[in-house]
């Protein structure tokens, strides 16, 4: 629009500075020795006004200015993006490796969808993982172990009379192969909140310990007081039948032998976090979810590849 300003400016200023000539011109008949190009000086004058107002070329000043700052916007992303910057470009895959912790949280309302008695247990897990991320998704493929330990509990089977409680001792543990797959929403270069699910299977170890329990003193109470049973009869026929033979540190099978001890179990979660990146070389993760085996907290860090 400056520069359409500038053209008509010139245009009219050359139209109404030469008027004067071309009016004498028109109404008196000059001599021939008058000069025919007074108005020369004038036409000069008015041809010049374009160049007064804008570059050598005519272009406007703005119009440069502009170019300049755009240009430097560029050169600053440029930098932005170089040797140290979190920045992550678009359509540029990233990779890393790392390391994660989790807290595994399985709370007793769980256990009591299959029996009742059991404890809320907090277990630790850890393992390195992989990850590959573009354009604000990402995968992270983990090779990890779990502790699914739990001290000596009261538990029974809620179709189980009372006579039926058992003190049951968990020392499994776990290998998981998983994979998360993460979206993110950026709220700056370092900070994304991050949300998906995460997929995978555990295989299963260790020994479950099973043993008929018994209430000290003959009487039926609180089942966190019962005390193991000797051997069937002792020291109460009533509980400690003869119905089966966990005594004596009895491990329960797994289901490969008819037991009810899993070979594999499923890892399936919905999770959420944060995901903080201040330098292109390392990102660090809060991470929080629940699923199959309960809610989990963690932690990981990665360094860019």
């Amino acid at each position: 629009m400056r520069m359409r300003t500038a053209f008509f400016g010139s245009l009219l200023t050359f139209l109404f500075g030469a008027a004067p000539a071309f009016a004498q011109g028109a109404g008196e008949d000059a001599p021939a020795s008058d000069p025919p190009t007074e108005a020369t000086p004038e036409e000069g004058a008015g041809e010049a006004a374009p160049a007064a107002e804008g570059t050598e070329t005519g272009e406007p000043a703005d119009a440069k200015k502009a170019d300049a700052e755009s240009a430097a916007r560029a050169d600053a992303m440029a930098d932005a993006a170089g040797a140290d910057s979190p920045i992550e470009e678009p359509g540029k895959t990233y990779r890393f490796v790392g390391l994660r912790y989790r807290g595994i949280i399985v709370p007793k309302f769980m256990m009591n969808l299959f029996g009742d008695g059991g404890r809320t247990v907090y277990n630790h897990a850890v393992g390195p993982e992989f990850t590959i991320r573009k354009d604000g998704f990402e995968y992270v493929f983990s090779i990890w172990y779990a502790s699914y330990r739990m001290k000596p509990t009261a538990f029974k089977a809620s179709s189980d009379p009372e006579a039926a409680w058992e003190i049951v001792e968990s020392k499994l543990s776990s290998i998981f192969l998983t994979s998360d797959f993460l979206w993110s929403s950026e709220l700056s270069p370092e900070f994304s909140i991050n949300y998906g699910m995460g997929a995978g299977f555990g295989i299963i170890f260790g020994d479950l310990v099973r043993e008929q329990s018994t209430p000290a003193n003959g009487i039926a109470g609180d089942p966190d007081d019962y005390i193991r049973c000797i051997a069937p009869g002792n020291p109460n026929p009533t509980y400690c039948g003869t119905d089966n033979d966990h005594y004596n540190g009895y491990t329960e099978p797994s289901w490969a032998n008819g037991g009810s001890k899993p070979i594999i179990f499923p890892w399936l979660v919905a999770q959420t976090g944060f995901r903080y990146k201040p330098h292109r070389n390392f990102a660090a993760r809060l991470d929080a979810g629940f699923g199959t085996t309960g809610f989990f907290v963690g932690l990981a860090g990665n360094y860019g590849l």
